[in-house]
C-alpha cells in the first residue's frame, strides 16, 4: 500500500512541476534551444532543495532499511512540495500560464512519458523488494535522476509534436486564407523596429469612423497569431483589415505576408529591436522591407517612414520615399499637438495621447487614411477622441498621482519620448518625476551602449529611478549613478513589486510616475525550487 501511495503523491509533484515550467516554456515561445539555456541559466529550473533533501535523506537512512517508513517519508515529501510549487495560473505569474491547444497537447504527451517513466522506476522499486535486494541508495539516485527530468520531458514532447504541429499549422493556415479570399476585406499591413501598435491602432481608430475595420488585438503579430484572428474573430462586414507583422527571425515577415496578401502597407522605422536575432540592422531593414515587397507584388500602395528609416535601405530595396514633416509638438496634460506637412498641404491635429513619438505613428495613420480616400476633416475629426493604447504611454490618474504606464514599450526612442512626457508632465503637475524601469530586453551588442544613452536622457528628466532587476542593466545604472546631482536619488529593487511597496511608502502628493517597460516573468522571476 505504501508504495501506492508514494507512486501516486510522485504523480501529483509531477503534475504541479510540469505546470509551473510550462509558464516559462510557453514565454519562450516553446523553443526548445532557448529554455534549454533558461533552465540552466543560474540551474534555476534545476531542483536543488527536494533533490538535496532525498540524498541527505539517503545518508541518514542507508542503514535502517525500513521500507515502509522510506515510502511513507517519500510520499509526505512529494506532497509538500507539490503544495509549495507556485500556481503559473495565479497571482504568481505576471503573465498568467495559457494553456493552449498546442501546450496542451504538450502537456498531456509530457505527463504520459512522466507517468511511464514513474510506472517503470516504481515497478523496479516493488521487483527489489519482493527478491530482497532493495537498495535504497540505488533507488533514491533513480529518483532524484527523474525529478531532475520534468522539464526535460517538456523538450522532449516539443520535439516528438514537430509533425503533428506542421500539420495542424498548415491545416488552420489553409483555412485562415480560405477565409480572407471568401471575405476579400481591405488588407493593411504594419511593420517596424517599433511603433508598429500605436500606428495600428490609430489608423483603426480612423477608419471606424467611416466603415467597418478590425485589427489584430494587443501586440497579435505572429504567424499564427494572426491566423488565429483570421479564423476566430474576421467576419464579411469588416472593409479593413488592419494587421500587425512583427518578426523575431528571418524569413517570418514573408510568411505572414504569403498568408495576409496586403494591399497597403506601412513602415514605421528600423531600429534595434530583436538585435540579437538578427546580429545587424542590414538584417533587420531586409525582413522589414519584405512587408513592402509583398505590397508592391499585389500592386498595392505603402509609406515609408523617413525620418526613421535610413535613406540606405530605400534606395536599396528600391523603394519609394513619403516625404512628411511634423513640427511645433506640444505636450500637455490634454495630449499632443502638431503640425503635418504633406503632400503640399499642412494639418493641425491634435489628440489625446502623450509622447512625442505620436507625432510620427500619427503621421503615418493619418498619411494611409488619405490613400484610402478619406477626407482629411474627417480624420482630424476622428482623431480628437483617440483612445489611448493600453500600457503605450497610457497618462492615468491614481489619487494624488499621475501613471504614465509605458509597459509594453522596449525601445530606446520610445522610451526617451516617455522620459521627456514624464518630464513635461510632472512639471505641469509640479510633482517629481519618477522612473520605474527594468530596462530594455534583445538589444543584443547594443544592449549597454542603448541603455548608457536613455541613462543620459533618465538624468536629464527624472528625480528619483527605481531601477528593476539591476544586475540586468548595470550600464544605465552606473550611468545614472555616476551623473546624478543635488536631490536626484537611484533605488535599486529585485522585482515591480518591490517598486510598487517603495511606492507605497515614499511617493508624494502631485508625484508623477513612468513605468517604463515590464519584463516577463523569464526575466524576472526569482526561481526557488
Amino acid at each position: 500500500m505504501s508504495i501506492i501511495v508514494a507512486f501516486l503523491s510522485m504523480i501529483f509533484f509531477v503534475y504541479k512541476r510540469t505546470l509551473f515550467y510550462s509558464l516559462f516554456f510557453q514565454q519562450e515561445r516553446y523553443s526548445s534551444k532557448s529554455f534549454i539555456k533558461f533552465i540552466f541559466h543560474k540551474f534555476q529550473l534545476i531542483d536543488k532543495k527536494l533533490s538535496l533533501i532525498l540524498f541527505f535523506y539517503t545518508i541518514f537512512a542507508t542503514g535502517t532499511k525500513i521500507y515502509n517508513l522510506d515510502m511513507t517519508v517519500i510520499s509526505v515529501l512529494f506532497i509538500v512540495f507539490a503544495l509549495l510549487t507556485p500556481n503559473p495560473r495565479s497571482g504568481f505569474a505576471k503573465k498568467k500560464l495559457d494553456i493552449t491547444k498546442r501546450l496542451k497537447r504538450i502537456l498531456e504527451l509530457s505527463f504520459a512519458l512522466d507517468i511511464f517513466f514513474a510506472v517503470s522506476l516504481f515497478s523496479y522499486i516493488y521487483k527489489l523488494d519482493k527478491q530482497n535486494i532493495y537498495c535504497f541508495c540505488e533507488v533514491m539516485g533513480y529518483m532524484i535522476l527523474f525529478i531532475q527530468s520534468i522539464s526535460f520531458m517538456l523538450i522532449i514532447s516539443n520535439i516528438l509534436l514537430c509533425p503533428v504541429e506542421v500539420f495542424v499549422k498548415h491545416r488552420y493556415i489553409s483555412e485562415a486564407k480560405a477565409i480572407l479570399k471568401n471575405y476579400n476585406p481591405i488588407v493593411i499591413g504594419i511593420t517596424g523596429s517599433f511603433g508598429k501598435t500605436s500606428t495600428k491602432n490609430i489608423l483603426n481608430h480612423i477608419l471606424s469612423s467611416v466603415a467597418p475595420s478590425m485589427t489584430t488585438a494587443r501586440s497579435i503579430n505572429t504567424l499564427m497569431g494572426i491566423t488565429q484572428v483570421i479564423r476566430e474573430e474576421l467576419k464579411p462586414s469588416y472593409k479593413y483589415f488592419i494587421v500587425e507583422v512583427g518578426t523575431s527571425k528571418k524569413g517570418r515577415i514573408r510568411k505572414i505576408c504569403n498568408l495576409i496578401k496586403p494591399q497597403y502597407g506601412i513602415l514605421t522605422a528600423i531600429g534595434s529591436a530583436h538585435f540579437e536575432s538578427f546580429k545587424s540592422k542590414d538584417a533587420i531593414a531586409k525582413e522589414k522591407f519584405d512587408l513592402i515587397k509583398s505590397v508592391r507584388n499585389n500592386d498595392g500602395a505603402y509609406i515609408i517612414n523617413s525620418a526613421l528609416v535610413d535613406e540606405k535601405y530605400i534606395e536599396k530595396y528600391h523603394a519609394d520615399r513619403t516625404d512628411f514633416s511634423t513640427s511645433d509638438i506640444s505636450i500637455s496634460s490634454n495630449g499632443i499637438k502638431f503640425k503635418l506637412s504633406y503632400n503640399k498641404q499642412k494639418y493641425t491635429i491634435s489628440a489625446p495621447v502623450f509622447g512625442e513619438h505620436q507625432a510620427q505613428n500619427i503621421s503615418l495613420a493619418f498619411i494611409m487614411a488619405l490613400k484610402l480616400g478619406i477626407p482629411a476633416d474627417t480624420i482630424i475629426a476622428s482623431l480628437k477622441t483617440l483612445p489611448q493604447t493600453e500600457h503605450r504611454l497610457e497618462v492615468k490618474t491614481q489619487g494624488d498621482l499621475t501613471i504614465i504606464d509605458d509597459a509594453f514599450n522596449s525601445n530606446v526612442d520610445g522610451f526617451k519620448s516617455a522620459l521627456f512626457t514624464l518630464q513635461t508632465i510632472a512639471k505641469e503637475k509640479k510633482g517629481r518625476a519618477i522612473l520605474i524601469t527594468p530596462g530594455m530586453v534583445e538589444l543584443g551588442k547594443k544592449h549597454d551602449e542603448q541603455h548608457i544613452d536613455v541613462a543620459k536622457v533618465a538624468l536629464k528628466t527624472c528625480d528619483i529611478v527605481i531601477a528593476v532587476v539591476p544586475e540586468r542593466i548595470k550600464s544605465f545604472v552606473d550611468t545614472f549613478k555616476d551623473g546624478k546631482s543635488g536631490k536626484q536619488e537611484i533605488v535599486l529593487v529585485n522585482t515591480l513589486n518591490e517598486a510598487r511597496q517603495w511606492l507605497s511608502l515614499n511617493a508624494k502628493k502631485h508625484d508623477v510616475i513612468l513605468y517604463e517597460n515590464d519584463l516577463p516573468d523569464v526575466f524576472e522571476a526569482k526561481i526557488k525550487i
